[in-house]
């Protein structure tokens, strides 16, 4: 009798979700652990090489820190729910396992942080984007100033925050059973009337996702447009305040809908009667989710190999330092049971 009414107050077939598979798990967090080392580097070499120290990349690192909140709480989600795997689990008619989940502040929280990172991060990208177009079409300090920054920050900072703070007040923040995402809590999905999970799903994150795809797509491939026309293959023959390496952000939009475009997949599968009654789009969510998994939380590791590995400058900066440092390393020879040292002061 427990388990009957466990399961009618769970509504598996609309607000539960099967069990996740250890795989499933280790790649998220994988994905996580990759991201918060590479946003890690990306910060560092901001730090370390002055010589790339221009506005652009200081955008960069505030889209890095928005990112590496996002790892951080989504590997915080997927230690909560291996926890939470191992603990009551109930099943239904076929067999399926399920488990149980009752509200608690671990999820709310992990809930709040990922929310609104994701939604800043889908901010600072159009902002990059924007600031890219305006250095090209109309270089400008106007753009690069402290009036300028200051908006920056109140809309990339400010409107995810107010939605996120809304949210909270309201209730609407916890456990949904990886209806909208993967082993992370987000909207929760017992909300009254249903709509209504959609309806926030669309104001706390995908609505700017969708809204970031479609604005930096069109302003990077207008970008790729201008070069063409005025014959010119980098954009610092246009604003000499961008360097060579800058043509890297280019890729952002695209890097963002590889990485994204699966868990938008299946939000719009979602909305579809058939997703629920049909064996191949159970299936197919399935592989998106594990897909979602890894993108959702990806973002920093791959920002860290564009505008790292791929970047000449921090590459020759970082292998300049570390053979200056070995240079410089004390020289340690042993002779006989004693050893002579050569210390370089510097």
């Amino acid at each position: 009798m427990e388990h009957k009414t466990k399961t009618s107050a769970l509504n598996i077939s609309a607000s539960s979700f099967p069990v996740l598979p250890d795989y499933t798990l280790a790649l998220t967090g994988t994905s996580c652990c990759m991201s918060i080392f590479g946003a890690i580097f990306i910060a560092v070499t901001y730090c370390l090489l002055p010589e790339i120290r221009n506005f652009p990349r200081k955008l960069l690192l505030y889209l890095t820190f928005a990112d590496i909140l996002t790892a951080f709480g989504n590997l915080m989600g997927t230690i909560r729910y291996v926890l939470l795997r191992d603990g009551e689990k109930i099943a239904n008619n076929s067999g399926t396992i399920y488990y149980y989940a009752s509200k608690n502040e671990v999820c709310v929280i992990q809930s709040f942080i990922t929310t609104f990172s994701s939604m800043a991060s889908f901010f600072w990208t159009v902002v990059i984007a924007v600031y890219m177009f305006t250095a090209v079409v109309h270089p400008s300090q106007v753009f690069s100033g402290i009036k300028a920054k200051c908006v920056y920050h109140l809309l990339s900072w400010g409107i995810p925050g107010a939605i996120t703070i809304i949210a909270v007040a309201l209730d609407v923040l916890g456990e949904d059973y990886s209806i909208g995402t993967g082993s992370w809590c987000w909207i929760r999905s017992d909300l009254e009337p249903p709509v209504m999970m959609s309806i926030w799903m669309i104001l706390a994150g995908k609505g700017w996702e969708i809204l970031c795809y479609l604005t930096t797509m069109s302003l990077y491939c207008l970008l790729k447009l201008i070069l063409w026309r005025r014959r010119t293959t980098y954009f610092s023959s246009l604003n000499t305040e961008l360097r060579e390496e800058d043509n890297n952000f280019m890729w952002v939009w695209f890097v963002l809908y590889l990485l994204r475009i699966w868990g938008t997949v299946r939000f719009f599968l979602s909305f579809s009667a058939i997703s629920t009654n049909s064996e191949n789009i159970g299936q197919a969510q399935f592989v998106l989710l594990n897909m979602q998994g890894v993108g959702d939380s990806g973002q920093a590791f791959w920002n860290f190999v564009i505008f790292c590995l791929f970047d000449k400058s921090v590459r020759n900066g970082i292998t300049g330092r570390c053979k200056s440092r070995s240079e410089t390393m004390p020289l340690i020879s042993p002779v006989g049971n004693t050893y002579s040292e050569n210390v370089v002061i510097f």
